[in-house]
């Protein structure tokens, strides 16, 4: 009974399903043992970091979030991301807790450093629809229990809103149909329902879920609107928003403000580094 009332064992459970469902759909971009081996691989870093002995479910689903959402070309890519991401999990921390979404700061520093041989990509799970139906379930049990819906239905009508206003009013070559066929991209929902509700991360209250939803798709939306539409402008504006608003959300003691505008440096300058890229023609 422990393990099932624990929240992120279920979603480590869940994320697992996904990545069966993306290996019998034939469109898994890794093998099944590479698989295992990033999941030990990010275990043994935590561990030896922490110099604790426990069950590392954390950095599991750091893992596995790389695999669904980061595409690579090298192998030493995602061993790169993963390391990073768990070792500013351990160190980057304001408060007593980490700032960042491991899977999507490993994202965001695989395309710096790699890109194009690393590359945020769409249709890993494929686009049937008993997947999309699949990834929604799994995504809408873990929002109900960590409570952060409010963040996604914000977010996702906000960024259906401003999509329309900016981006459809502006460019031409926009369509609807063809906006709204992107939306049920298994990996765009597994972003909402994954990776923009992290409870570490992320405000607990109501007011402060609806702002930070809000925000997160007015960034994406505005990057898009003044570089042109990419798929991770996302990944950018979520890591950009949890800088922007941490002082907003959670205390931050006079010791502490040096590490903040540290953190600062650091969104700026992997977002000026990112926004420079030009799209591959298979990403967007």
């Amino acid at each position: 009974m422990q393990f099932i009332k624990s929240i992120q064992f279920q979603q480590l459970i869940n994320l697992l399903l996904l990545i069966y469902l993306a290996f019998i759909n034939h469109t898994l971009q890794t093998s099944l043992v590479m698989v295992l081996l990033l999941i030990f691989y990010a275990a043994a870093i935590e561990l030896l970091l922490y110099k604790k002995l426990y069950v590392p479910y954390s950095a599991a689903i750091t893992a596995l979030g790389v695999v669904l959402m980061l595409g690579w070309l090298a192998w030493y890519i995602p061993f790169i991301a993963i390391a990073a991401a768990i070792i500013q999990k351990r160190y980057l921390k304001i408060g007593g807790v980490h700032i960042f979404n491991p899977s999507n700061f490993a994202l965001l520093i695989a395309l710096a450093l790699f890109y194009p041989k690393a590359l945020p990509i769409v249709g890993q799970l494929g686009r049937e629809s008993f997947v999309f139906y699949t990834v929604l379930v799994l995504g809408a049990l873990i929002l109900v229990r960590v409570n952060r819906y409010v963040i996604s239905l914000s977010f996702l009508l906000s960024y259906l809103s401003l999509t329309y206003l900016f981006i459809g009013k502006s460019d031409p070559a926009w369509t609807l149909e063809h906006f709204i066929d992107s939306l049920y991209a298994s990996s765009f929902v597994v972003y909402i329902l994954f990776m923009l509700t992290d409870p570490i991360t992320t405000p607990a209250k109501v007011g402060q879920q609806l702002l930070f939803g809000f925000l997160v798709a007015l960034v994406s939306v505005g990057l898009d609107y003044v570089i042109g539409v990419r798929l991770w402008h996302n990944f950018i504006a979520l890591f950009l928003v949890m800088a922007l608003t941490l002082p907003l959300f959670r205390e931050i003691k006079v010791l502490h403000w040096r590490k903040y505008f540290f953190v600062l440096f650091l969104a700026l300058t992997l977002t000026a580094i990112i926004t420079q890229y030009k799209p591959l023609y298979f990403s967007m």
